[in-house]
């Protein structure tokens, strides 16, 4: 089965912050439950927040044609440190965060020319980050201290839903009569084979 493009985003994403030296983490996390543990700190969640397709076009006309907005999370979850240090972790990692995935080209790109057609790496994720937003949780709760940096970055991409068709169309018959013509005139008969290929 294919991954939405949605999970493609989000796995990109995974892709592109596993291994940096300036993102410590003991693990990547694509879902937020179970809650995290002390041993799993710093971590680093990636989730798919939300998905809204609006009607490219006019609505119901045609094929289902949308505008995706797909809105993926990243939560950097760092703990145990002097709340002045845990700020600037946080600071250090949501900068670095957002600089890695907008500033690299092989993420925010465009088609590719040098590949197939119908190579999906030709074309690319999305076609537009359209919001960034950066925000710290601090929890009021609890005798160690613990922090959270979060960053939602929305993109924008298309999607359409063609018909499933079991038959391909392959020849059309058209039989008509002049207007006015009587019972007896014989009728225009016209075939039309379409390639299918």
């Amino acid at each position: 089965m294919m991954s939405s493009e949605s999970t493609k985003i989000r796995e990109a994403i995974i892709e592109r912050l596993t291994g940096q030296d300036w993102l410590p983490v003991n693990g990547f996390r694509r879902q937020v439950k179970p809650q995290l543990q002390e041993s799993d700190l710093p971590a680093l969640l990636v989730v798919i927040v939300d998905e809204l397709e609006s009607p490219e076009d006019e609505a119901n006309i045609g094929q289902p044609r949308f505008m995706n907005e797909v809105t993926i999370g990243i939560s950097y979850c760092v703990g145990y440190l002097p709340p002045d240090e845990l700020d600037q972790a946080l600071d250090a990692a949501t900068n670095g965060i957002r600089k890695r995935l907008l500033q690299d080209p092989t993420f925010v790109r465009g088609v590719d020319p040098s590949k197939a057609l119908d190579d999906p790496d030709r074309w690319p994720l999305f076609e537009a980050v359209t919001k960034v937003r950066r925000g710290r949780v601090f929890p009021r709760e609890g005798a160690s201290y613990f922090a959270e940096g979060r960053i939602e970055m929305t993109f924008v991409f298309r999607t359409s839903y063609d018909p499933d068709i079991d038959d391909v169309l392959e020849h059309v018959v058209i039989t008509a009569r002049p207007a006015g013509a009587g019972p007896g005139t014989p009728p225009i008969g016209l075939s039309i084979d379409i390639p299918t290929t």
